[in-house]
């Protein structure tokens, strides 16, 4: 049979059967006749520069064994996809030689094979996307479960502790050199996170700066005190700068508790939260009082949205009253949320919302609900005064959130005199500037402003004089005190005397005593808030106490 012939045998053979490493002798068989054919081997190796270079080669048996300590009759090496290289070792009967035709000719034959080896290699390279996380080529989330799954089989799982670490500030490190070089030094992180574990270890990337891993609990000090800095570089303008990424880890240490893999991140994962969130610390392990805590926080996340819909948060309002006159002069709207049958106040949820972006929603939804009841006690002739609505630093980032505001109050024909916005005073510049901008909107609009817990924050003398606010609101912690004695007389009235001069109202929530307000008429602070006149209350028992007005003094 002529060369033409069994190349063509070959060809339609090799097209027709499945993709496999190792070519069926019968596409071969003629050609390995003609060119006595013992093996052919393939070495796929990665090029320089690949990120994959300096992995071990690929060894693969095309045709025949694979020899042991012997010198291919020839080789041939072809460039392929993925900056590698395959040497294809060929083997021959005897001691058969080729001539410069034959050699030529068999080159064509290697096009093919090189053809089908991109074929192999890349449904490999699809099977094992499945488990690869593209960037890092560490194992992704399905590679982890799957390595975990074999030890939860092999009942091996307890020997270990779970991990879920996530990289501080690598937003900044891309923003620095780049997102480009910024994946380079992802790569080289997780470089060592590979060079650190054990062969029956695990380190996964699940995407983003998150990963798990799984490593032998005698281990864990050591792995963690690797998480607390690894020094890698980064190349910057071609020079090669220094580079130390740290990170915040969740720790469980597995028990007998566990019922199937996905456990493994879902509890270290909780774990890192609570490191992050909660406790600012460099790593936390797994505690029934931390599983509490963040199970709560998941089911208020998850609940929200539907609670919202529900109608489930109620409004109360507590009242603000003059002490000279016992007359109530206004009223701020606080949220409570009725949880199946328990009621959360705003310190069990405000923050995880504020955490999730959640919060604003809630904000306008009590706004729309201050300016519902106001429209109700015009339409029953009850004597209205102005009602105060929070709303967090957190909302500042929304453009138009000012300009919603003002369309939400018209849209319920409120006169804009009878809502105040307030806001918490804050000591970080960037919100500073976004505080200010949305104040003097409001100020703009024809809404009231107020300061909330003013006197919490670095920057309150300065929170005075730059922020177009009507009223500030002192915070308890300046009356709180068992005590109170000339110090706390001078510094409150040395805020009244400011804020009066810049013609500010000032306001003093958190009152309980009346030697607080005897204090407080003093200093000539006169409008006060708390649980000394009322507690937040219904808007029913609000109306019946608006109606009459006054509080015997």
């Amino acid at each position: 049979m002529n060369f033409e012939k069994s190349f063509e045998n070959f060809v339609q053979i090799l097209s027709e059967e499945e993709v496999t490493s190792e070519i069926t002798p019968s596409a071969l068989a003629d050609i390995s006749k003609e060119y006595a054919l013992r093996s052919i081997v393939a070495v796929v190796s990665f090029a320089k520069g690949a990120d994959e270079e300096g992995e071990p080669d690929t060894v693969i048996s095309l045709f025949g064994p694979v020899p042991e300590g012997e010198a291919p009759a020839y080789y041939f090496k072809n460039e392929m996809a993925g900056k590698r290289i395959v040497t294809y070792n060929i083997y021959l009967l005897g001691d058969k030689r080729w001539t410069e035709e034959e050699y030529k000719s068999f080159s064509v034959i290697i096009d093919i094979l090189s053809f089908h080896l991109e074929r192999y290699l890349l449904n490999g390279i699809v099977k094992e996307s499945t488990f690869i996380q593209y960037l890092t080529r560490l194992p992704n989330a399905g590679g982890f479960l799957a390595f975990a799954g074999r030890l939860f089989e092999e009942e091996r799982i307890q020997d270990y502790n779970s991990f879920y670490f996530n990289l501080k500030s690598f937003g900044l490190v891309s923003r620095r050199f780049g997102i480009t070089e910024g994946d380079e030094i992802m790569k080289r992180y997780a470089k060592k996170l590979r060079e650190f574990c054990e062969q029956d270890e695990i380190v996964a990337h699940l995407g983003g700066d998150n990963f798990t891993a799984l490593i032998k609990k005698d281990r864990t000090n050591d792995f963690l005190e690797l998480l607390s800095g690894i020094q890698v570089v980064g190349f910057r303008n071609e020079k090669e700068e220094p580079i130390t990424i740290s990170a915040v880890a969740g720790v469980y240490s597995v028990d007998d508790s566990l019922k199937e893999p996905g456990q493994l991140i879902s509890r270290a994962g909780m774990a890192c939260s609570y490191a992050k969130n909660v406790a600012n610390k460099p790593y936390v392990f797994v505690n029934k009082a931390m599983s509490t805590k963040i199970y709560r926080q998941k089911q208020i996340e998850e609940r929200y949205e539907e609670a919202l819909q529900n109608d489930e948060f109620r409004i109360y309002l507590q009242p603000k009253v003059d002490t000279i006159t016992g007359e109530i002069v206004g009223a701020e709207a606080l949220a409570r949320w009725f949880c199946n049958g328990i009621v959360l106040y705003p310190t069990e949820f405000v923050p995880i919302l504020e955490q999730e972006g959640l919060v604003a929603t809630l904000d306008l939804y009590v706004l729309k609900k201050a300016c519902e009841y106001i429209r109700n006690w015009q339409e029953k002739g009850i004597p209205i005064v102005p009602v105060s609505v929070n709303f967090s630093r957190r909302d500042l980032g929304y453009k138009h959130l000012a300009k919603e505001i003002a369309q939400i109050i018209d849209d319920y024909g409120v006169d804009r005199k009878f809502i105040q916005i307030e806001v918490t005073e804050t000591a970080s510049e960037d919100e500073r500037g976004l505080m200010t901008n949305f104040l003097n909107k409001l100020k703009d609009m024809n809404i009231s402003t107020a300061i909330d817990d003013f006197g919490t924050g670095f920057s309150s003398l300065s929170t005075l004089r730059d922020f177009p606010v009507k009223v500030i609101k002192i915070d308890r912690s300046f009356i709180s005190s068992d005590n109170l004695n000339k110090n706390d007389e001078i510094v409150l009235k040395n805020i009244v005397a400011m804020a009066r001069e810049l013609g500010i109202d000032v306001v003093t929530e958190g009152v309980e005593r009346t030697e607080q307000t005897d204090l407080l008429k003093e200093v000539g602070c006169h409008v006060v808030q708390g649980f000394l006149y009322d507690n937040p209350m219904p808007m029913d028992d609000f109306e019946k106490r608006l109606e009459k007005k006054y509080y015997d003094n």
